[in-house]
């Protein structure tokens, strides 16, 4: 009799503890929920937003903006100044002001000349620029060679304050072949060309200047291109 009641006792308790089991199975799924959801994709979040340039066609994306967005960027006011973000110089006469091409383009101008128009364009990358002034001004000197293909050796670099800024110029002449085309290409040797660049130092950041195109038309506008780096202000 006393092991019918205990074998009674130990079957009760045992299934009072499955029917509590049962009653605890963890926080309900919220209504419409379904556990076949896919997980969240492990770095939607960067790419989304923290590293907009992932995931991107544009190379660039991220770096700083244009200092006046919109269909006035890059367009002289009515004194023909142009605001490129810390500094703004004087458009030359008969220099045509342009739309910039992309976002990493401050300002365009085209200036004619006998063998065809040349153009100036002003890039800024943000604070920490494109490397040293230097660097870039010894890749722009690689770009250029003698007929023959050999290095040239007569590229001009010299240095001066403009405004109270460091201002490097180069001109160098020769074949000019870039280091890739529009498609990511090597582009061709183009002979006959010609540039005057300047990097000019500010605090916010390196602002570079390249007047590019042919020979004679280059040489032509060289007085303008100096006109446009001594008209160089803070910008207000």
């Amino acid at each position: 009799m006393k092991m019918n009641q205990s074998l009674h006792v130990s079957t009760t308790a045992l299934a009072l503890l499955l029917l509590a089991g049962c009653q605890n199975k963890g926080p309900t799924p919220k209504e419409g929920s379904s556990s076949a959801d896919p997980a969240p994709k492990v770095g939607s979040t960067e790419i989304g937003g923290a590293h907009p340039a992932i995931g991107t066609s544009d190379p660039h994306a991220g770096m700083a903006p244009p200092h006046s967005p919109g269909a006035t960027h890059g367009q002289p006011d009515a004194s023909g100044m142009i605001d490129v973000g810390a500094i703004a110089f004087r458009v030359p006469p008969k220099w045509e002001a342009q739309q910039p091409e992309s976002s990493m383009r401050r300002a365009q101008l085209g200036a004619s000349g006998s063998a065809g128009p040349a153009e100036l364009i002003v890039f800024f990358f943000g604070a920490q620029g494109a490397g040293s002034a230097q660097a870039n001004i010894d890749r722009w000197i690689g770009q250029f060679s003698n007929p023959d293909g050999s290095p040239v050796s007569d590229a001009k670099q010299t240095s001066s304050q403009i405004s109270g800024l460091e201002v490097t110029k180069l001109e160098v002449a020769g074949q000019y072949a870039s280091a890739m085309g529009a498609q990511g290409q090597p582009q061709a040797p183009q002979t006959g060309q010609r540039l005057i660049a300047a990097i000019v130092s500010t605090a916010g950041g390196p602002y570079y200047f390249k007047f590019l195109g042919p020979d004679a038309s280059v040489k032509e506008n060289a007085a303008a291109f100096d006109q446009v780096i001594a008209s160089i202000v803070a910008a207000p």
